[in-house]
């Protein structure tokens, strides 16, 4: 039943983060869904190469495969940390609920909580966090369940009222925006065609690209070069691949066509990259 959610936090004494869920410089990968909550001070967190600064009362929901890394911390902060695998979220969930959570993971991760929610989740995770261990509720991963439902309709109810007074062409928009990243996000290592996408979304590339660039100011095509950028960062930093395997791994024809396209976009070569500190590039 462990495997429903795994629940840890950095103030109670459980300080053993699992599946390299860590607060430190050190850049971690998760391969499940890593949620964040903070119920005391601040933190500096880095979420696929972007700065998010965490506060009181505030949520950050971490997609698989997305690598992140705590840059500084307060003396005071306090934080649970939810683990969830993809495939248990997409069963807990459906329907609007995992469009909603989806956007929050790929587009908007950091949403605030009203005083009120936040201490609700907090009472949820305490009660979770004793009950987890149990091993003779005969209803464990249904009350498991119930209540991790909770904590996805607040979130998404979050994000709804974030976007109260967007019209319905936005909402469209960022439901457009929300659907394109995850199809990313799941076949960019095999394809790099944006009409690919368009096509599994009934809507031309033309379409597609307008909306993409409405909703972030950046085209289509951009966050399909930025997954796979994220990606040949990643594994030059954490695995023992070869630059060659990462280049086919990604899809890339040649290495030098991978070294170009990573050049571009960096100003280093991956040899470069991989050698430099962390975060430098």
């Amino acid at each position: 039943m462990d495997d429903i959610v795994k629940i840890f936090d950095n103030y109670s004494g459980n300080r053993k983060f699992s599946f390299k869920v860590t607060l430190d410089q050190k850049r971690a990968l998760s391969d499940k869904i890593v949620i964040l909550l903070c119920f005391e001070g601040w933190a500096k967190i880095n979420v696929g190469f972007r700065d998010y600064t965490m506060k009181r009362n505030s949520f950050l929901a971490i997609a698989p495969g997305i690598p992140f890394f705590c840059r500084e911390i307060s003396d005071d902060f306090k934080v649970d940390i939810l683990v969830i695998r993809e495939e248990v979220f997409n069963r807990l969930s459906y329907g609007v609920i995992r469009l909603y959570f989806y956007r929050i993971m790929y587009i908007d991760p950091l949403l605030e909580m009203p005083e009120e929610k936040m201490r609700m989740c907090m009472n949820i995770h305490y009660y979770l966090k004793d009950f987890i261990n149990e091993n003779d509720n005969y209803f464990k991963p249904q009350l498991i369940a119930k209540f991790m439902d909770i904590l996805f309709y607040e979130a998404c109810n979050a994000i709804l009222h974030k976007s109260a007074k967007n019209d319905r062409k936005d909402r469209h928009r960022d439901e457009i925006m929300a659907r394109y990243i995850k199809l990313v996000d799941e076949n960019f290592r095999r394809h790099r065609k944006l009409e690919f996408y368009a096509d599994k979304m009934n809507i031309t590339a033309k379409y597609l690209s307008a909306v993409i660039k409405s909703a972030t100011g950046r085209t289509a095509t951009q966050w399909l070069d930025d997954y796979t950028l994220l990606e040949a960062k990643t594994l030059l930093r954490s695995s023992t691949a070869t630059i060659q395997e990462i280049s086919y791994e990604l899809g890339f024809s040649t290495p030098s066509h991978f070294a170009k396209f990573f050049r571009d976009r960096t100003g280093v070569s991956p040899k470069d990259a991989r050698n430099s500190d962390p975060g430098s590039f």
